[in-house]
């Protein structure tokens, strides 16, 4: 079981599918190997603690999981914020319960000579979704306690539509090397000066390396330093608009890449119908320090 394992975790790592599709791919085919003898096949702890500690290993050497990322959010189900992947461990113990619930309440004759020979702990095993639930419930608590991983998590305000906050994890079609990124920089877990100067002990000062005056954290290098904001900042922004500005141009009749993201806006395009404008200041009869829009359609 093991070594089949391992063979078909290697094969999907290695694959060109994107990061939600290993995911569920590694669920369906590699864990689902483990079903098959969970019950009959008595597994320890250790063993399956040990195969969830070579997959993260494996998968961080595909660049499919942070080294310094959460092991609890990786078992969460992505529409909760985690990257949905299921431990050896949880497989196993999942489909013992279920075998032991189906047992302890069945009336059939040999069954009962199963309960007497009491191979699995019956009198424990609960409903199949209250297992999951509760399974599940005690990996988010654990996420959401940590110091630093789960400071991201306990941030989102009460009123956030949780659906929407974690709908890129669920539809996206990132690379599975990008969205481990993702979730390490929420996490805290990048290797920042103010992690390197309060955790590691590594950096004489916590302070941002370009502009010197904030905490370098993920969020202060995300939005909130102020010699990025002129470059990268207003880079990524026009990225978003520029498939906007592509819309447009599709809408009204101007020419235009056929991907959205090789499209390079230009200032001002025009026909006999409407004109656009991109990122060009407006003449005001009052001095208004931001008057420059994304984009202007004078219809």
């Amino acid at each position: 079981f093991m070594k089949e394992y391992k063979r078909r975790l290697k094969l999907v790592l290695k694959s060109k599918l994107n990061g939600k599709n290993k995911i569920m791919a590694i669920n369906i085919w590699a864990v689902a190997v483990f079903r098959y003898g969970a019950g009959i096949i008595k597994w320890t702890e250790s063993e399956l603690k040990d195969l969830d500690r070579k997959t993260r290993k494996m998968m961080t050497l595909h660049g499919a999981f942070h080294p310094k990322s959460d092991v609890d959010r990786l078992y969460v189900r992505r529409n909760r914020g985690g990257r949905g992947l299921i431990s050896c461990e949880k497989c196993v113990k999942s489909e013992e319960n279920n075998l032991g619930w189906y047992i302890k309440n069945a009336d059939e004759v040999l069954l009962e000579g199963v309960k007497v020979a009491d191979v699995i702990e019956f009198e424990t095993c609960i409903n199949k979704d209250d297992f999951k639930r509760a399974w599940e419930n005690e990996r988010i608590k654990k996420w959401h306690e940590k110091k630093m991983y789960g400071q991201f998590a306990r941030e989102i305000p009460e009123t956030t539509d949780s659906i929407e906050t974690w709908q890129w994890m669920r539809k996206s079609d990132l690379k599975i090397q990008t969205e481990a990124l993702i979730c390490a920089s929420q996490e805290q877990a990048v290797r920042t000066n103010w992690v390197k100067h309060n955790i590691d002990k590594t950096a004489p000062s916590p302070l941002c390396r370009l502009c010197g005056n904030q905490m370098e954290t993920v969020n202060h290098i995300v939005s909130g330093c102020e010699k990025l904001a002129q470059r990268e900042y207003k880079r990524r922004h026009d990225n978003v608009a520029k498939m906007v500005h592509w819309k447009l141009c599709e809408k009204y009749g101007f020419k235009s890449n056929e991907k959205w993201y090789e499209h390079e806006p230009e200032s001002v395009v025009e026909n006999d119908r409407v004109k656009l404008l991109w990122d060009v200041n407006i003449q005001c009869d009052h001095i208004i320090e931001a008057r420059r829009p994304d984009i202007v359609v004078i219809n």
